[in-house]
């Protein structure tokens, strides 16, 4: 079951994944909602628009469900509106069955949900990555008690989706890396629909910008079905913060495109995907997406 641009996309979670995720919804044409704490809503503008972008050009709502300004009707109303629903959390987060039911009701017109999970299936993950999370990145997926939690969520709203009649789509990443447009904005490389530059003066800061580096030099996708990828395994210490591609790599914008256009392409209804990213000047093109849910 698919949605068509122009329809009503709520979306859930938390950080720049987030709004990633919401900026690449609206550019593809749907009406987005985006559903997120006070603090998240704080930094949005800074982090979604651009020069490319700038605000008030971009179809997205922000909705506090959080803090003074958080209103349970008008989120009732964007509920019951919304035609899909994506779910995507920065950092080793999940959602939990209160926060679903409030997002996923009986009667409304939901058709298609797309959700992000991990690679889960335990390869090339364990000590060598667990030792690259502690000294290097703390964001390098390695597996470990977050397994459960993923495991516990998929089955949650899966189950939920099931009650609601919607179709599901889950997709799959590893450590999560990038998420910025790169040099685009001067007319360097890199994804000028991404976010803005301001993503990296967020968190781990280095004598050299990796983050960016690997916006410009990472944006190939890799595509596959079902829960198949491997974590870094003994290459983590090398590839914990290298601008280049990796084994258990996942660029921000491929998890967040591959969200956004499996509400769009038939062979993503109730499928199981993982991304992985590789070395790339360029990203693929919306219109790419489709073949790429086909031959996956």
């Amino acid at each position: 079951m698919t949605v068509a641009p122009g329809a009503s996309v709520v979306l859930c979670g938390s950080g720049p994944m987030l709004m990633l995720t919401a900026k690449l919804a609206a550019l593809r044409g749907f009406e987005t909602t985006c559903a997120a704490a006070d603090g998240d809503i704080a930094m949005s503008s800074q982090l979604i628009y651009t020069t490319a972008h700038p605000e008030g050009s971009l179809p997205i709502t922000m909705l506090p469900i959080s803090g003074p300004d958080a209103d349970m009707a008008v989120f009732g109303e964007k509920i019951a509106a919304a035609d899909a629903l994506i779910i995507a959390f920065d950092g080793e987060r999940s959602i939990n069955e209160a926060a679903l039911n409030a997002f996923m009701k009986p009667g409304g017109k939901l058709q298609h949900v797309s959700l992000m999970s991990r690679y889960l299936n335990g390869e090339g993950m364990g000590f060598f990555a667990s030792a690259a999370k502690k000294a290097a990145n703390a964001e390098v997926w390695a597996g470990g008690p977050a397994v459960s939690m993923y495991r516990d969520m998929e089955k949650l709203v899966l189950g939920k989706a099931k009650e609601v009649g919607a179709a599901t789509t889950v997709v799959r990443a590893g450590t999560l890396k990038g998420g910025a447009c790169g040099d685009s904005l001067s007319g360097g490389s890199g994804e000028p629909a991404f976010l803005n530059p301001y993503f990296y003066s967020l968190g781990q800061q280095d004598v050299v910008n990796w983050r960016l580096l690997f916006d410009c030099a990472s944006l190939g996708v890799k595509l596959v079905r079902g829960d198949t990828l491997p974590g870094p395994g003994f290459t983590a210490a090398l590839t914990a913060t290298s601008a280049e591609a990796g084994a258990g790599d996942t660029h921000r914008g491929a998890l967040a495109m591959a969200l956004v256009e499996s509400l769009l392409a038939p062979a993503a209804s109730d499928g199981d995907f993982s991304v992985a990213s590789t070395v790339e000047k360029t990203f693929p093109p919306p219109e790419a997406w489709p073949a790429m849910f086909d031959q996956a």
